[in-house]
Order: structure tokens, then sequence, then C-alpha cells
């Protein structure tokens, strides 16, 4: 395997150009399963948790924060790539492999806690692969370019989750349904990420091009006052939206919401979700590339704060469908805001450090979110906890504002 390697890496450079041609085919491959795997963790571990297992809001709190989870291993995991000397695509075709394995596993499996840890460990490998890959979209892509090719990743990964989350769904519904090859087919398509990602030209991580940990983070917070005041914002804006993503399948599911069928909760949750993610995601890719960042993220916060509101005080079918169309608008911007902002702000050669901080505080705040926003519906029910979002959100958006004038926001184009 290292011999295949290095023959990958020693070969005579092809030009800019065909490097760029072949991550983005590549990476399009890679995308796909990545949208299939989103779809698995995000909505079909927890209905599966809910429907099929009776599981606690614990377990279910910890199947939402995998994930998350993971990020705060990034900057560790990167110093095992640094150690084994592979390429930074070929050690995420590692981590892609014994995800495979743990979705395998889980779908033996009929324990809640034993699933739980089994698919938190997947979560953990597939979580390392933003902060992996953006050292290879800010060496493989010009700066001029990232955006539109990234959204084109983001278009695909909506389309062929929501086809088949749609088809899952409908399976779940049926009376012989076993949910352990939802788990199988995930497994197979971790699989299919690996061969794709190891395919990727890439270079290995080096020591001065590592992730740095939460603590090294936070020197560079005081380092860089206007990095910590963004993520200041980032996390109280992080805070808000995530404590209600598992609760947005717990509202079409669980006691106390709408206990839709699992055929039109696939329908809500990933079909007309893609649909407008889909849809949107070109033209943020767009405009990400054209306008400040500032105006781009408050604008999303805005579409964020609607689909919030709409979603959590809907009714029926009819009004959860418009709150998940405005949520998948608003994320639509908000995957390839957080996948590239850093590269505006980040000194040339630094990105690494800079998106590692960014990285370990996203997984920190994604990991309480979910317990978060579990222990708030058991006192204010999903209309308080939803108007709590929409508070912070509200918040985050006022500290973005206040660096609109900031003369070097300016001079960055943030």
């Amino acid at each position: 395997m290292h011999d295949l390697i290095g023959t990958k890496l020693m070969s005579p450079p092809p030009s800019h150009q065909s490097i760029a041609r072949r991550t983005f085919h590549l990476d399009l491959v890679n995308s796909s399963m990545s949208g299939i795997l989103e779809v698995g963790f995000g909505t079909f571990a927890i209905l599966i948790a809910i429907r099929f297992l009776d599981a606690s809001d614990t377990i279910k709190a910890i199947l939402a924060s995998g994930v998350s989870a993971g990020l705060l291993l990034v900057p560790y995991m990167q110093r095992l790539a640094a150690w084994t000397a592979l390429s930074t695509s070929s050690f995420c075709a590692l981590l892609m492999l014994i995800s495979s394995a743990c979705l395998f596993f889980a779908a033996q499996l009929k324990d809640p806690w034993a699933l739980a840890i089994s698919l938190f460990l997947a979560q953990v490998c597939f979580s390392q692969l933003p902060g992996f890959m953006i050292q290879v979209y800010s060496r493989n892509y010009g700066s001029n370019e990232r955006g539109k090719k990234l959204a084109w990743n983001f278009i695909l990964s909506a389309a062929i989750g929501m086809v088949l989350s749609y088809v899952g769904g409908t399976y779940l519904d049926t009376q012989s349904a076993d949910p352990g090859w939802i788990f199988r087919a995930m497994a197979l398509v971790s699989l299919g990420s690996a061969v794709a990602l190891f395919l990727i030209p890439s270079q290995p991580i080096t020591k001065g091009n590592r992730n740095p940990g939460l603590l090294d983070s936070l020197k560079l917070l005081k380092e860089d006052r206007l990095f910590a005041s963004m993520l200041l914002a980032w996390m109280v804006m992080g805070l808000g939206i995530i404590m209600t993503l598992p609760l947005r399948v717990e509202y079409l599911s669980g006691s106390g919401g709408l206990d839709l069928s699992n055929e039109q909760i696939a329908l809500v949750t990933v079909v007309i979700f893609s649909v407008a993610r889909i849809i949107s995601s070109r033209l943020w890719g767009e405009l990400f590339d054209r306008i400040r960042f500032l105006f781009f993220r408050i604008s999303l916060n805005l579409i964020l704060i609607a689909a919030t509101l709409v979603y959590f005080h809907a009714d029926g079918l009819l009004g959860v469908s418009l709150g998940a169309m405005l949520a998948g608008v608003g994320v639509g911007g908000s995957k390839i805001a957080w996948s590239l902002w850093v590269t505006k702000l980040a000194p040339e050669g630094m990105e690494a450090r800079y998106m590692g901080a960014h990285v370990a505080l996203t997984g920190l705040r994604g990991a309480l979110a979910p317990f978060l926003g579990y222990w708030m519906l058991s006192m204010m029910g999903y209309q308080g906890v939803a108007w709590l979002s929409v508070a912070l959100v509200t918040l985050s958006t006022l500290l973005f504002l206040r660096l609109f004038t900031h003369q070097r926001a300016k001079e960055n184009g943030l």
C-alpha cells in the first residue's frame, strides 16, 4: 500500500488545472456518498432509535452529537496522519474504511446502547473529512473557484441523499422492515467514499500544517482578536441551530409532535429540505466568491430564524414542509460558509491552523447542543426551544453586524 501511495506522490507533477479537474470529479463521487451518510446519521439513526428501539433521550442525544464530537478529535487525528506519512486524502480513505466497519457492526445490533456506541464511532470517523479536506481544497483549487466547486459538491450530495432517503423512509414503513439494512447500505456507501478519497491527489500533512487542538486554538484567539470575535458569533449561532436538529425529527415522530409516517418524515426532513438546498447552493456558491462574507452570513442567519419559527409552530405537513424548505435554503449557503470562510481571513499558509480552531469550537458546541436541546424540550416544549434558538441566532447576527466596519474585515472581504 505504501508503494502505491509513494508512486502516486512521486509521479511527475501534473498541471494545476489537471489537479483541480481530477480533484473536482473524484470529490463529486465522495460528496454523493457523503450526502447519503449525512441523511443516514442525521435522520434515520434518530428515527430508528425513536420508532424501533424506544431509545432514551440520552441515547438520541449521543446519536445526534457524534459528528460534532468527532470534530474535537480532528487535531489529534491530524497528528496521527502526520505520523503515518500518508497523503491527506489517503488517510481520509482509511477513516472511511473504519466507518464502514462500524456501520456493518451496527447493522447486527439490537441493544440501543451498543448501537449508539457503534454509530457514534462511525460518525467520529466521518466527521474528520472537512478538517482534512480544507487543506486539499486550498492546495488544489484557486481562491476564485473554491465556492463554485464546493457548491456542486453540496448540490450532488443533497440530490443523492434526497432520492435514497425517500426510498429508505418508504421501506421503514413496511411491516417487514429491518432497520439493519439501512446501516448495511450506509456501510457500502462509506466504502465507496473511501475509494474516491484514496484517488484524490494530495500531499501528506506536515507538522507545521496540522490543526491545533482546543487549547492551542485558544492561543490563536488571543493572537487574532478579529478571528476570536468571528468565532464567538459562530459559537452562539451554532448553539441555537444545532440544538434544534434532532428535535426536528422528534417533532415529526415523537410524543407531543405531529406523529407523521416514516415516509412523510423522510419527505419533509430530506426531500423537501434537499430540493431547496440544491436549488439555492449554486447561487450561494457564486455569492460567496463575490460579496462580503459578513453580509453572506447575516443573510443566512435571517433565513434560518424564519425556518425555525415556521417549522416548530406548524400543525401539519404543509407547515413543516415550508419550514424545511426555508431551512434547506439556509443550509445550502451555510455549508459553503462553514467550509471556506477561514480562507478569507487566515494568512497564506495558516489556513489549517485557523480551520483547526474553527473546527474545534464547532465540535465543542455541536457535542453539547443536542443534550441542551433535549433538556430544554423537557422544560419549554417545542415552541419554547424554537424561540430560544431564534434568540441565540439573533444575538449572533448582532455580533456579526458589529464587525462590518472593522478595517481588516473590509480589506479581507469579510
